[in-house]
């Protein structure tokens, strides 16, 4: 028989790490944010107001899925609604139910959501990989229940997709004026001194001399992260300096489940630009980008550069550089995916039907379908590929020393690794 428990006490999340951690094996598209520890890091710093709902579905006393929910307080158009929802909040670009049981594990919890008492105004999931993981299982599981679970596009997400090129292809795939300005800004960066490009590597924890680089992580929190009007944190509407403490306090964990990934642009053995992102089967995520107070804003357009150049050197799959809201994206951009949302709105509750009614009305007309012939440039027509850029295999040895962070012991790592 399959049966629900539903937690909503955070602490109690401890008594099912080790279940957890055996079903993030199992769960095909997995992040660092389906991680119990995500959870308990994501709730320390923005779980104030929230309520948490925990729903582990078992079979004969066996957990088979688990679907981490939050109920929380969003501002609508027609004033603040308690919404049930996944805790996310613009951190990852895909999230969904945990295990190898997605159907049964979705079907289940829902009817249990409909089963007890509503603490909410609004059914609203976000972040859905409907045409990839998904399969519109979500939106199938809120219809079975008796919701009405139809999907609608949340957010359009910029990846740059880094498997199958290379450099020259992939240049010759952006605009002659996006040629230009990588070319420009190496040069203008350059004109500071000797310029390196540093990528943290994928270690074993448990490995003698394992680093997670807290002392480059020192020099991260010094970085400008303002470009124009636009902060290049991922997190929405929170405050920087509590999206910097929600970063640093999931950056131990992350680095012990090998998902941190840290890219750092050198001039003169001194931190000038650097990236923050968690790593995944799909590729990596980004969800920081900043450059020291004085330098030219060049230097982000480098440190962009060598993170594609990079990545297409070690064949990863891809690179998601819209969570920062960078305002440059759609120049590095060479593939778009779709991120799903599905909502029920109860006939019960007449501002959620007034708020449905209104997103009806805001929804745009489909547009005809126009069959293009893009026109990319020829190889021939790119500049020379070979950077003057060093490419670090290790940090540089002179960073400024800096007060040590306490680690973890080896009882307080997870025995999963999912590497990107």
């Amino acid at each position: 028989m399959i049966t629900v428990a539903e937690i909503n006490d955070i602490d109690r999340i401890d008594h099912f790490r080790l279940a957890w951690r055996a079903l993030l094996g199992k769960t095909k598209g997995a992040t660092f944010a389906h991680s119990p520890e995500w959870l308990e890091q994501y709730w320390a710093h923005f779980g104030k107001d929230l309520k948490l709902r925990v729903l582990l579905v078992t079979l004969r006393n066996k957990i088979i899925g688990i679907v981490p929910l939050v109920v929380k307080p969003v501002s609508t158009p027609l004033g603040t609604l308690r919404v049930l929802t996944y805790p996310l909040d613009s951190w990852g670009t895909f999230f969904g139910q945990i295990g190898g049981n997605p159907a049964a594990t979705m079907v289940t919890a829902l009817r249990h959501i409909r089963s007890s008492r509503r603490d909410w105004d609004l059914i609203d999931l976000r972040y859905i990989d409907q045409e990839g993981h998904d399969h519109r299982r979500t939106s199938n599981a809120l219809k079975s229940v008796g919701y009405q679970g139809s999907p609608a596009i949340w957010r359009h997400l910029s990846m740059v997709n880094t498997s199958d090129t290379s450099w020259i292809e992939y240049l010759a795939s952006r605009s002659s004026e996006t040629r230009n300005r990588i070319e420009q800004a190496e040069e203008i960066t350059a004109q500071s001194g000797h310029v390196s490009f540093y990528r943290s590597r994928l270690e074993d924890p448990l490995a003698p001399g394992w680093n997670p680089r807290w002392d480059l992580w020192a020099q991260f929190e010094q970085m400008d992260f303002q470009t124009g009007k636009q902060t290049l944190i991922a997190g929405g509407e929170f405050s920087l300096k509590q999206k910097l403490a929600f970063l640093r306090d999931i950056h131990g964990p992350a680095a012990r489940s090998g998902m941190a990934r840290i890219d750092a642009l050198f001039v003169n053995h001194t931190v000038a630009a650097f990236a923050y992102g968690l790593q995944h089967a799909a590729g990596t995520d980004y969800l920081a980008l900043g450059r020291m107070p004085g330098t030219s804003p060049e230097t982000l357009t480098t440190l962009l550069s060598q993170m594609i150049q990079q990545s297409i050197q070690d064949g990863e799959p891809a690179l998601n550089l819209g969570l920062v809201g960078l305002p440059s994206a759609g120049l590095w951009t060479n593939q778009s995916l779709k991120s799903y949302r599905c909502s029920h709105f109860p006939l019960t509750a007449p501002r959620t039907q007034l708020l449905r009614l209104n997103r009806w009305l805001q929804k745009p007309a489909p547009r005809p379908k126009v069959s293009q012939t893009e026109t990319v440039p020829p190889v021939t027509e790119t500049r020379e590929t070979q950077s003057s850029i060093e490419l670090a295999a290790v940090a540089p040895d002179d960073w400024p020393v800096e007060k040590p962070v306490p680690t973890h012991t080896s009882s307080e790592r997870p025995p999963f690794r999912i590497v990107g």
